[in-house]
């Protein structure tokens, strides 16, 4: 079984009615990066994202991230 890091965000910003661009305007950081991150894509996760993140959306880490257990399929060979 595999672990994978996912966000919540994209939830959050819709129970919030907020969109991906006007998130990413409102935390002054770079909208591609943040639509990756909200459509779970990123392979790296800067701090200052998710510091930036949780601040304006006044909610701690373990708010905004959950793991998802994945069964580990065997691969043919």
């Amino acid at each position: 079984m595999s672990v994978v890091l996912r966000t919540r965000l994209k939830r959050i910003l819709e129970q919030r009615g907020l969109s991906i661009r006007g998130f990413a305007r409102m935390i002054d950081y770079r909208y591609e990066s943040v639509r990756q991150f909200v459509n779970n894509e990123s392979v790296q996760i800067p701090v200052e994202l998710v510091e930036r993140i949780c601040e304006a959306l006044n909610i701690d880490v373990s708010d905004l991230f959950y793991l998802e257990r994945k069964e580990k399929t065997e691969t043919a060979r």
